[in-house]
């Protein structure tokens, strides 16, 4: 249906549609890969800058935990502390003033090794818990007992660890007195330096808050920061409620955030792109969610300009496609009007256009056509001006007095001889004859039809002559239907009539033939009168020459203006033997 209605447009329309779809699909794939390629450059550029980010966090937090650490080993070895944990239970004299003392020494060891370390906000806290029972936190509140501590399942970590710092992740204590109720610890087993035996445990807690302290100042509009351990459980986070949860995103399973960059994932009906980093010494994962919105909006200011750009650039397309469509068909335009002229019969009409492309051609040959038409018409005009006249002379040629005096007096003569039925003979071969000459002297007519009246006519001029001249037919039954002219072949005939009589003590004998040769039909005929020279064969062919008032050259042309050029008469004569005139027409 579409394809029906577009036939019925003009070509303006069309090649308007096409240039104005053509320049718009291209402005708008453009438009469409300029947007997606900033997309893509922009997201790219944020995750570079993410992923440098979150690296330089994962160091800083590896110091961190380094330093935590260092601390827990260098108090797990010292001498004072190992002595005090070696006095057995049954020989401490003073316990709550040995745990006083202690305390205080615990606090000040720590303190020296974190301003050592240069961490002077992290405040953590230290507990140590004896196997003889004594129990020393630099709070001085906890309500840490040594069998408390063997509840937890880090305790069983810590002494297959035999001596090695174990990292346990952050959770909520609600144990602990001190302020920091959001706390990840470094625990290690305390042994005696000399014979390896388990002295007591040594635990230091941090508050979450030292991790948050570490990322907090680049979380910008919208994203957000987890801390996960390997098996995906959120160690720090700004959303407090979800430390101890799960992520769902384990360290084994960080692999592909690490290998495929602008990673999606949809939270809460909001798409983000997941950037990670990974603390590989320490088992734990820091993942960051930006929300696309965030990121694109840019863009969105970006797409807005580029829509209003693309609106101008369809103007312009409208603009120039409409003008390009209608300087390209107007020309086209110009030609139909002009042919439309030709067809109304102004053959006057021209394109006068200097142009130099295919339409100049078209113009050119448009021009050379009309001038060919007005040629041809004209030679068609004249053609039929001397078809008409030959035919007026030929007519004019076959109603001939003398001809009609002849016959009418030869009937009454015979009827004055009382020669009925040779009178009643030429009389009806006669009036045959008018019957056919009359009304078709200008009328195509068939071979047959044209050899029954040429026999009607030698009929009459046998009975006017008789025993003068004989005619014999030999004609190929396989061309009696095709068309000829009427009375064509009566002027030859007729010659051949008078020139074979105009031998002395000679029957005159003429051949009549017509027969298919070469994709042509040739009529011959041939008689053994007196021939003619070459003189006179000259003399006959000259327009004004005649043959019983019919010139040769009239029969001439009157097969050329009906057959065309290529066909008419050959003549072969010789004097004192003959003339042979053959007729050469189409198939």
């Amino acid at each position: 249906m579409v394809n029906i209605k577009l036939e019925k447009k003009s070509i303006t329309y069309k090649l308007f549609l096409v240039l104005f779809g053509l320049s718009a699909s291209v402005s708008m794939i453009l438009g469409i890969w300029f947007i997606n390629d900033t997309n893509r450059t922009i997201e790219t550029e944020m995750y570079n800058m993410s992923s440098q980010t979150l690296n330089q966090i994962s160091n800083n937090i590896s110091i961190l935990l380094s330093n935590v650490e260092s601390i827990a080993k260098r108090i797990s070895i010292d001498s004072k502390l190992i002595e005090i944990l070696s006095i057995p239970k049954d020989e401490l004299k003073n316990y709550e003033s040995e745990k006083k003392n202690m305390n205080s020494y615990a606090e000040g060891l720590l303190t020296d090794e974190v301003w050592k370390y240069g961490n002077f906000n992290m405040k953590p806290e230290l507990y140590v818990l004896g196997e003889n029972g004594l129990v020393y936190d630099t709070y001085s509140k906890t309500k840490y007992t040594m069998e408390d501590i063997k509840q937890n399942n880090w305790y069983e970590k810590i002494v297959k660890a035999d001596g090695k710092t174990i990292l346990i992740n952050t959770y909520k204590d609600d144990n602990a007195v001190g302020p920091y109720k959001c706390v990840f610890k470094m625990g290690r087993l305390i042994k005696d330096l000399f014979t390896g035996k388990p002295l007591g445990v040594l635990i230091i807690d941090i508050s979450e808050t030292i991790l948050y302290d570490r990322y907090s100042e680049v979380l910008t509009e919208g994203s957000c920061i987890y801390i996960v351990d390997e098996e995906g459980n959120i160690i720090s986070t700004k959303d407090k409620r979800l430390i101890g949860t799960n992520y769902g995103l384990g360290i084994k399973n960080t692999n592909h955030l690490l290998n495929k960059k602008n990673h999606r994932i949809t939270r809460d009906n909001v798409k983000n792109m997941q950037v990670a980093s990974r603390l590989n010494e320490y088992g734990w994962a820091i993942v960051e969610e930006i929300p696309l919105s965030i990121i694109r909006q840019p863009v969105e200011a970006l797409t807005e300009k580029a829509i209003l750009v693309l609106l101008l650039v369809s103007i312009v397309s409208i603009i120039v496609s409409y003008r390009l469509s209608v300087g390209i068909t107007k020309p086209i335009l110009n030609i139909k009007n002009s042919m439309n002229e030709v067809m109304e019969g102004n053959l006057n009409t021209k394109i006068i256009d200097e142009r130099f492309d295919e339409i100049g051609q078209l113009e050119k040959s448009f021009n050379g056509m009309v001038s060919w038409l007005e040629e041809s018409i004209q030679e068609i005009k004249n053609q039929e001006k001397q078809k008409r006249t030959a035919e007026l002379s030929f007519l004019q040629a076959q109603i001939n007095p003398h001809f009609l005096y002849n016959t009418l007096s030869g009937i009454r003569f015979l009827v004055s001889m009382n020669k009925t039925e040779e009178a009643e003979e030429m009389l009806y071969r006669f009036t045959k004859l008018l019957r056919s000459l009359l009304p078709k002297a200008s009328e195509m007519i068939r071979l047959e039809e044209e050899i029954e009246n040429i026999k009607n006519y030698t009929e009459l001029q046998k009975l006017r002559y008789p025993d003068c001249f004989e005619v014999v037919y030999d004609i190929d039954p396989e061309i009696n239907d095709f068309e000829v002219p009427s009375f064509i072949l009566q002027p030859i005939v007729e010659n051949a009539i008078l020139y074979s009589m105009e031998k002395e003590d000679n029957l005159g004998e003429i051949s009549v033939s017509g027969y298919k040769q070469k994709g042509c039909i040739k009529i011959v005929i041939e008689d053994n009168g007196i021939g003619m020279s070459r003189n006179k064969l000259e003399t006959v062919l000259n327009k004004e020459a005649s043959i019983n008032r019919v010139g040769l050259i009239n029969v001439q042309e009157r097969i050329q203006l009906n057959y065309g050029s290529n066909y008419g008469l050959k003549i072969e004569s010789a004097e004192g033997e003959g003339s042979k005139i053959t007729f050469i027409l189409p198939n």
